[in-house]
């Protein structure tokens, strides 16, 4: 078992508290790997704070379980400990953990921040939908409320092991 943290960052330009928009029932696309085999999945997987599911031959859960599809190794799974955290505007160009998750037989290879998230206008407080896709290169928009562009370029991540408890 191994505790990662998923860091983000990203160039924020006239806004803050990015983040995904629904902070329960978002979905993290994580492409993963089997430890034992170093079989890639072939798909990328979603994992939510609000979905459990039942390890085999035992009596707990994780937020994701799968079976390796190569060595057919059994109770990979993955349980998120903490999400929903914001990376603001202070936080600009620098990396930060937005997700810090337990990984059982499993290894994320990458992260894709597939879905919806949101960001706050700096000079508003106007709120404003980001698809996940236009964060991959950049996000870009304008603000009616606050008379500026806000946006989000130079959107990257890394995984680290997770310092703490």
């Amino acid at each position: 078992m191994v505790k990662l943290d998923l860091q983000i960052k990203a160039v924020l330009s006239n806004v803050t508290e990015l983040a995904p928009a629904e902070k329960e029932a978002f979905g993290w696309c994580i492409k993963v790997k089997c430890p034992q085999c170093g079989e890639e999945h072939e798909n990328e997987i979603f994992v939510a704070s609000n979905e459990k599911f039942e390890l085999h031959g035992s009596r707990g859960d994780a937020n994701f379980v799968m079976t390796c599809g190569f060595c057919k190794k059994v109770n990979c799974s993955i349980d998120i400990i903490q999400d929903g955290i914001q990376y603001n505007e202070d936080d600009s160009e620098t990396f930060k953990t937005v997700l810090v998750a337990e990984f059982r037989g499993l290894e994320p290879v990458s992260f894709l921040p597939d879905g919806e998230w949101g960001a706050k206008s700096t000079h508003s407080g106007k709120r404003f939908t980001i698809d996940g896709n236009d964060l991959k290169d950049a996000w870009y928009d304008y603000d009616d409320e606050g008379g500026c562009e806000v946006s989000v370029t130079e959107f990257e991540h890394k995984w680290v092991h997770h310092k703490g408890k």
